[in-house]
C-alpha cells in the first residue's frame, strides 16, 4: 500500500486546460472520492494516476516513487473501469487472471491467486462461466477480481458502478466498501454520483472546473460546504440558496423581487431540505406547494416562498397536497451563509 500525492497538477489538452495547479494528498490505506459535474477534470485526474494521461506540469508521487513519467505498468496500480472490459471468449477464471499470465507469473500462484478473489468476491461458483451468462453485478466483481490479482499498491476506480440499476449500485456500494475493510488498499474512486460520494469513502474530494473546491471526510463536507458549489452539489433535493442575512438570532431573507444589492458584503443563505420545519409560530416563509413528492420513509415538497424554488424533506406521516400553503421556520444553527459576489462561505453552522 501507498499514499497518493499530486503536487501542482496540470493538464491541458492545447489552448484548454481541464485541471489547474491541483494539489492533493491520499493517506496511505484510504478510501477517497473525487466526485464534480461532468467536464470537471476528475476522470482526467485518475488517467494521469493511471499513466493513460501525462500531466502538464507537476508531479504525481505513489510512496516514495515519483511516477509522472512511468509508464502505466511500473506504476503499480490497477484500474477497474466503467464499461467492466472483460474478454467474452474466456471463462471468469481466465479473465481474472489475464494480467498474471501477460506477467509470467507462475501457474501455481495464479491459480491460487485468482481463488482467493473469487473467494473474496463471492465468484467461487461462477469461475467456469463466460461473461455474458452473468449479471451487471457479476461482471463487475469480475473487474474487481481482476485488479485484486495483482496485489497493486493503488486501486483506481473510473465510475464502475454507473452502468448498473439503481438497487444494484446500492448492492455494489456496500461489496465495495466490504472490499476495501478487507483489503485496505489505497483507493481513488471517481462519481458524479452523491450519494456514492457521500456513503463509499473516508475522504471527500469535491472538484470544479478542474479544481478543488474543498477536501474532507463526507460528513465535515456535508455539515459544512466550502462554498455554494458545494452546497448545491452534495444533497438530494441540493441545499435551498437564498439572498439574506442574519440578524442577531433573526433569520432575513430577501424576496426574489427585491433588486439585487451591490453591496459586496452581501449574503446568501442556505437551508438543507430536511432542516425546515413545519412553524407553530413565527414563521419565516410561507411556502406555497405545487409538487408533492411521496417517498414512502419521507415526503418532499417543491414549492415557492418569497419567490424563491424551495424544496422540502418531511416525515412521511405529514399529510401535504399540492396548493396548500406551509409556513416554515427554521432553527439558527442551521443557517449556512455564503459571500453573495464569490460563494465562499461567510459564516460557520454553529
Amino acid at each position: 500500500m501507498a499514499e497518493v500525492r499530486f503536487e501542482n497538477v496540470r493538464k491541458s489538452f492545447g489552448t484548454v486546460d481541464v485541471i489547474h495547479g491541483l494539489d492533493l494528498e491520499v493517506p496511505d490505506g484510504s478510501f477517497a472520492v473525487v466526485v464534480g459535474p461532468s467536464g470537471c477534470g476528475k476522470s482526467t485526474l485518475l488517467r494521469i494516476t493511471a499513466g493513460l494521461e501525462t500531466a502538464s506540469s507537476g508531479r504525481v508521487v505513489i510512496g516514495a516513487r515519483d511516477v509522472t513519467h512511468a509508464e502505466p505498468r511500473d506504476r503499480d496500480v490497477a484500474m477497474v473501469f466503467q464499461n467492466y472490459a472483460l474478454f467474452p471468449h474466456l471463462t471468469v477464471a481466465r479473465n481474472i487472471a489475464f494480467g498474471l499470465e501477460l506477467r509470467g507469473t507462475p501457474k501455481a500462484e495464479i491459480a491460487e491467486r485468482v481463488a482467493r478473489a473469487a473467494a473474496v468476491l463471492r465468484l467461487d461458483g461462477l469461475l467456469d462461466r463466460k461473461p455474458r451468462q452473468l449479471s451487471g453485478g457479476q461482471r463487475q466483481r469480475v473487474a474487481m477480481g481482476r485488479a485484486i490479482v495483482r496485489q497493486p499498491e493503488v486501486f483506481l476506480f473510473d465510475e464502475p458502478l454507473s452502468n448498473l440499476d439503481a438497487q444494484l449500485r446500492g448492492d455494489m456500494r456496500v461489496e465495495m466498501k466490504r472490499l476495501h475493510q478487507t483489503l485496505g488498499t489505497t483507493s481513488i474512486w471517481v462519481t458524479h454520483d452523491q450519494v456514492e460520494a457521500m456513503t463509499m469513502g473516508d475522504l471527500l474530494v469535491v472538484m470544479n472546473g478542474g479544481r478543488i473546491e474543498q477536501i474532507g471526510t463526507p460528513i465535515e463536507v456535508w455539515e459544512r460546504p466550502a462554498s455554494t458549489f458545494v452546497a448545491r452539489f452534495i444533497g438530494s433535493p441540493p441545499m435551498n440558496l437564498m439572498p439574506g442575512r442574519l440578524d442577531g438570532d433573526r433569520v432575513v431573507v430577501d424576496p426574489a423581487e427585491a433588486p439585487p444589492s451591490n453591496d459586496p458584503a452581501a449574503s446568501v443563505i442556505g437551508v438543507r431540505p430536511e432542516h425546515w420545519h413545519v412553524a407553530d409560530e413565527a414563521a419565516l416563509l410561507d411556502l406555497h406547494v405545487e409538487v408533492v413528492e411521496p417517498l414512502g420513509s419521507e415526503t418532499l415538497l417543491h414549492g415557492r416562498a418569497a419567490g424563491h424554488a424551495v424544496a422540502v424533506r418531511l416525515a412521511a406521516d405529514r399529510r401535504v397536497r399540492p396548493g396548500e400553503r406551509v409556513p416554515l421556520a427554521v432553527a439558527r444553527h442551521r443557517v449556512h451563509v455564503f459571500h453573495a459576489a464569490t460563494g465562499a462561505r461567510r459564516e460557520a453552522v454553529a
